[in-house]
């Protein structure tokens, strides 16, 4: 009994799932990008980086501080592991029907739009969402995605980027980025 209620305490206290698990491949899509290196393109960002290290974060939601706050932490990441050729990309996802009004809203949110982290828009329909097992419930804020060479290597959700929240990212990052 004690043990079944020790179980049950720790899946309530996980949180929500979303996100390919460590070991999983990443998958080629294509997002609009808005802003970053393939601003103005739908290029595939896994394929242009292929093996490079690299951090997805798939925003269904999130408050604009804290995606403002997770951009500017993977800028400095960016620059801070330029030897290892580290890229860095968020994933805006739009409702079904809605990207046109998505990108020109993230378009007026971003003062420069050249900046090293890529700002995507992808519809919540689109196939990626599924192949990338991201959860669109309305508990999940967000789902970071870290990884070199196709294979996730750690998956976090609803990351808080305040100061344990990107510590514990950057922490992630030195690990691919070495």
């Amino acid at each position: 009994m004690i043990n079944t209620l020790i179980a049950l305490s720790a899946v309530a206290f996980a949180g929500p799932n979303s996100g390919l698990k460590p070991g999983e491949a990443i998958t080629p899509f294509h997002p609009t990008h808005v802003a970053g290196p393939l601003a103005g393109s739908t290029d595939c960002f896994p394929c242009t980086f292929q093996n490079r290290p690299q951090v997805q974060v798939w925003v269904n939601g999130d408050d604009s501080a804290n995606v403002g706050k997770i951009v500017s932490a993977l800028n400095k990441a960016v620059e801070a592991n330029k030897s290892s050729e580290f890229k860095a990309m968020v994933v805006i996802l739009a409702p079904a029907g809605k990207k046109a009004a998505y990108v020109s809203m993230v378009k007026g949110m971003i003062p420069n739009l050249k900046q090293a982290t890529a700002v995507s828009v992808l519809e919540k329909n689109e196939d990626a969402v599924s192949a990338y097992k991201i959860n669109t419930s309305a508990d999940v804020k967000n789902t970071v995605l870290v990884y070199k060479n196709w294979k996730v290597a750690q998956t976090m959700t609803n990351l808080k980027a305040d100061e344990a929240g990107v510590k514990s990212l950057n922490a992630a990052i030195a690990k691919i980025a070495k």
